[in-house]
């Protein structure tokens, strides 16, 4: 009967070490109900180079315009944030392209995304052009051979 038990532990320890090491693979879901806060953290975590950053929708003109725009409180939720008439989820893993991360927002959310990085200098940007064909691994990778600060989500 030891062997059993022990037989059964070593799948117990087994089955945890495989759920551990998928965790950490897993793509981000992101839910009507999660507060931008723990959505950016959770980005910046997988991502340490880059950070996600949600604007109102109408931001986006106000970019085409050359105006300053502000994110959007952290503190709330996406569902109390989004626009009236849209909903579902988004799910964020490495192999996603930027451009489409920052599409889905719109079109899932109505919700204006950029993803965005700080030069080694310390200077902020947006991605667009070449970058946003990338995917969010290989331009991580690339932030972070070129020297780019880590974990600058705040």
């Amino acid at each position: 009967a030891k062997k059993t038990t022990t037989a059964a532990k070593k799948t117990t320890t087994a089955a945890k070490k495989t759920t551990t090491t998928a965790k950490s693979t897993t793509e981000i879901s992101v839910t009507g109900n999660k507060k931008i806060e723990t959505l950016c953290k959770e980005f910046n975590k997988k991502f340490p180079c880059l950070q996600l950053c949600i604007f109102y929708s109408y931001a986006r003109q106000q970019v085409a315009k050359g105006e300053k725009i502000t994110p959007i409180d952290r503190s709330k939720t996406i569902a109390s944030v989004r626009r009236a008439d849209s909903g579902g989820d988004i799910s964020i893993s490495g192999n996603k392209k930027i451009k489409s991360l920052e599409k889905e927002f719109d079109t899932v959310f109505g919700l204006y995304c950029q993803v965005c990085y700080y030069s080694p200098e310390g200077k902020g940007y947006y991605t667009s052009g070449s970058n946003d064909e990338k995917t969010l691994s290989a331009f991580n990778a690339e932030c972070e051979k070129r020297g780019c600060p880590k974990n600058k989500w705040k």
